[in-house]
C-alpha cells in the first residue's frame, strides 16, 4: 500500500491527497512446494471466516502456479456448487478430471454434481466407476450415493418395487460391513418409511439421531415426515424447525442443493404441516374448527417465504399459495354456521386473497392454453377458477352483513355505554344526596344532644344551689340548737312549789327540760308534741337524710346529664325534679313546724 498525490487533471479538477492504492506485485514465494501448503490452508480460512473472494483468488493464484494442484480446482468446484453457480463448478470440476481423470475425490465431486442437477444416469455411472477402485472409504459412500440414487427414482413406472429394493439392498450392504455407519442407517429408515412400516422407521430415525447426536441433519428431516404421517403436527413442526435452525447455524448448505433452495424445500414442508392441521382442524366443523384459520395464515406465510427464497417462478408453489388461500377464505365464510365469531376484517382479509389469487391462476390458464409447461392440470385450474368467482360473491355479501351487524352492535353498545353512564351518574347523585342527610341527622342528633347537655347543666346547677340553701338551713338550725343547749339554768324556785326543800338536790338541766315538755294540757292546742324530746323515727329518718343530702350534694347520673333521644326523658327529668323539690318543701314544712313548737313552749315558759 503506498499514499501518493495525482497531479491535477486538464479541467482543473483536484483529487484527494493521501488516498490508499493496493498493488499487487509478482513474487516468487508459492514456487517453493513448502508454500504451497501454507497457501492452501489460507485460503481454507478464507473460506471458514467467510471471506470467500479472497479464498477463490488464492486457490486461482495456485492452480496458475501449479497447474496439477486437484485440491485447489476441487475447493474453487465446492464454491461455486455452495453459491449457486452450478456450471462454473461444471467448469473446474473438468479441469480438474483433465488433471486426475481417475481421482476419487473429483469423481466423487463430479457425481455429487449430476445428483445436484438430478442427472440420475450421469451420476450412477460416475458411483459405478468408483466402486470398481474398490478404495474402501469411497466404495461406502458410492453404494450410499447409488442407493439415494434409487430411492429418489421409485416413481419410474413400474419399478417402483424394484428400485425399492435396491436402495434397501445398498444400505443393507454398508451396515454389513459398518454397523456404525449413520449415514446407511438413516437410508434404511427412508426404506421402512416408504414400505408404511412407521413404528419401525420412527424407532431407527430417533436412535440414529441418538448416536449421531444431531450430527446429521436429514434425521430431523425424516422424523418429521413421519410424525406428520402419523398427524401429530407439533411434533412435525418441531423437527422442521429444528432441522431449519441446524441449517442456519452451520452457515453451509447441507447437501448438493443451494442453501436458499434448501431452506425454501423445507419452509414447503412447514406450510404443508399447517395446512395439513388446519383441514384436520375442519373436520371438527364447529366451534373446536376455530383455530383452523390461524393455521391457513401460517401456512400462507411460510408459503410466501419458500417463495422468496426461490429465485425461479416456481408456477406450482405460487399455486399453492393461492390455494390455500381460497381454502382459508372457506373457512371464514363458514364460521357462522360453525358457530364462530368473525368480524368484517377477517371477511375482508379472505375476500382480498381470494381477489390476488383469481389472476395469478387465470394466468396459469392461459399459459396453459397457450401450450406452455405447467405442471397443473387445465381441469385443476378451471375447479379453482371457477370456486374463487363464486367465493368472491358471497364473501362480499357476507362483508356487508358484518358490516351492518357491526354497525347495529356499534350503536348497542353505545346505548348501553350512555345508560351506564347515567346509571353511574345517577348513584353517585344518590350517594351524595345519601350523604347530605346523614350529615344533616348529625348534625341535628348533635345540636339535640347539646340542647339536653344545656339542660342537664342547668339541672346540675338547681340542684347544686338547692343542695346548698339545704346546707346553710342545716348549718343555722345546728347554731339554734347549739344555742338552745348553752343557755344558762334558772336558779328561781319552782313555780308550781311554794316551799323549797334545801335538802333536796336542785334539779338538772334534764330534767328541767323534761317537765317542761312533758306539760298534757297543751297536746290539743299546740298540737303534737314529741315526748320526752324523743323524735318520731320517721321524722328522724327524715332529718337523717336531709343532713345527708345539706352534707353530700347529689350526684346526676348519665341519663340526667345526656338524657335519651326521646323527649319523654326530658318530662320524666322535669317530674323527677318537681317531685324532689316537693319532698323537701314538705321536710322543710315538718322541720320548721317541730321548731316552731319547740320555740312556742320556751316562749312559754319566758312568760
Amino acid at each position: 500500500t503506498v499514499k501518493d498525490s495525482f497531479p491535477a487533471s486538464a479541467e482543473g479538477t483536484e483529487t484527494p491527497e493521501g488516498m490508499a492504492l493496493s498493488i499487487k506485485r509478482a513474487n516468487k514465494r508459492l514456487r517453493n512446494p513448502a508454500s504451497v501448503s501454507v497457501a492452501f490452508n489460507l485460503a481454507r480460512l478464507h473460506e471458514a471466516a467467510g471471506r470467500i473472494i479472497a479464498a477463490v483468488e488464492l486457490h486461482k493464484t495456485l492452480v496458475k502456479r501449479h497447474p496439477s494442484y486437484v485440491n485447489s480446482y476441487l475447493r474453487l468446484a465446492c464454491i461455486a456448487r455452495d453459491c449457486g453457480s452450478l456450471k462454473d463448478c461444471s467448469v473446474w470440476l473438468k479441469s480438474a478430471c483433465a488433471v486426475a481423470p481417475g481421482n476419487p475425490e473429483v469423481l466423487t465431486l463430479v457425481g455429487n454434481l449430476h445428483l445436484s442437477l438430478c442427472d440420475w444416469a450421469p451420476a450412477q455411472l460416475v458411483f459405478d466407476q468408483l466402486l470398481t477402485q474398490k478404495v474402501p472409504n469411497v466404495e461406502a459412500y458410492s453404494m450410499l450415493s447409488l442407493g439415494n440414487i434409487y430411492f429418489n427414482n421409485l416413481k419410474t413406472p413400474k419399478k417402483y418395487a424394484k428400485h425399492l429394493q435396491h436402495a434397501a439392498d445398498f444400505y443393507k450392504r454398508i451396515l454389513n460391513k459398518d454397523k456404525a455407519n449413520a449415514y446407511a442407517a438413516n437410508g434404511l429408515g427412508t426404506v421402512l418409511a416408504e414400505k408404511a412400516d412407521l413404528l419401525k422407521a420412527k424407532e431407527t430415525f430417533s436412535r440414529v439421531r441418538e448416536v449421531s447426536g444431531d450430527a446429521i441433519p436429514d434425521t430431523l428431516l425424516n422424523l418429521g415426515h413421519i410424525y406428520l404421517a402419523q398427524k401429530k403436527h407439533p411434533e412435525a413442526l418441531q423437527m422442521y424447525q429444528n432441522y431449519l435452525s441446524r441449517i442456519r447455524d452451520s452457515g453451509a448448505p447441507i447437501n448438493s442443493k443451494n442453501q436458499n433452495e434448501n431452506e425454501s424445500e423445507v419452509l414447503q414442508y412447514v406450510a404443508f404441516a399447517y395446512f395439513d392441521w388446519a383441514k384436520q382442524t375442519e373436520q371438527h366443523n364447529n366451534v373446536k374448527a376455530a383455530p383452523a384459520d390461524e393455521r391457513y395464515k401460517q401456512c400462507i406465510a411460510y408459503l410466501q417465504m419458500a417463495i422468496r427464497k426461490r429465485r425461479d417462478n416456481n408456477v406450482v408453489m405460487k399455486f399453492n399459495l393461492c390455494m390455500t388461500k381460497l381454502q382459508a377464505a372457506n373457512c371464514v365464510l363458514q364460521k357462522v354456521d360453525r358457530g364462530i365469531r368473525r368480524t368484517s376484517k377477517e371477511v375482508q382479509e379472505a375476500l382480498n386473497g381470494l381477489v390476488e389469487s383469481l389472476p395469478i391462476v387465470e394466468q396459469f390458464h392461459r399459459w396453459k392454453t397457450e401450450g406452455k409447461k405447467i405442471h397443473i392440470s387445465t381441469s385443476t385450474l378451471n375447479v379453482f377458477i371457477a370456486q374463487c368467482k363464486s367465493n368472491i360473491d358471497i364473501a362480499k355479501s357476507h362483508l356487508e352483513e358484518e358490516i351492518k351487524k357491526e354497525a347495529e352492535a356499534a350503536d348497542i353498545r353505545r346505548l348501553q355505554s350512555d345508560m351506564a353512564n347515567r346509571q353511574r351518574r345517577q348513584k353517585e347523585i344518590e350517594a351524595l344526596k345519601r350523604q347530605q342527610e346523614e350529615a344533616e341527622r348529625e348534625e341535628a342528633l348533635e345540636k339535640k344532644a347539646m340542647e339536653k347537655m344545656a339542660k342537664a347543666q342547668g339541672l346540675v346547677e338547681a340542684w347544686e344551689q338547692e343542695a346548698r340553701a339545704k346546707k346553710d338551713a342545716a348549718e343555722r338550725k345546728k347554731a339554734k340548737k347549739n344555742a338552745k343547749d348553752d343557755a344558762p339554768v334558772a336558779e328561781d324556785a319552782p313555780v308550781f312549789d311554794d316551799e323549797v326543800d334545801d335538802d333536796a338536790p336542785a334539779p338538772s338541766v334534764e330534767e328541767t327540760n323534761k317537765a317542761l315538755f312533758d306539760d298534757s294540757d297543751d297536746d290539743d292546742s299546740d298540737g303534737e308534741l314529741f315526748v320526752g324530746g324523743d323524735v318520731p323515727k320517721d321524722a328522724a329518718d327524715d332529718g337523717d337524710e336531709d343532713m345527708q343530702e345539706a352534707k353530700e350534694p347529689p350526684k346526676p347520673s348519665e341519663g340526667d346529664l345526656f338524657g335519651s333521644d326521646t323527649d319523654e326523658s326530658d318530662e320524666e327529668l322535669v317530674k323527677k325534679s318537681t317531685k324532689r323539690s316537693k319532698d323537701d318543701t314538705d321536710d322543710d314544712a315538718v322541720k320548721g313546724g317541730q321548731t316552731t313548737k319547740r320555740r312556742r313552749v320556751l316562749d312559754d315558759e319566758d312568760e
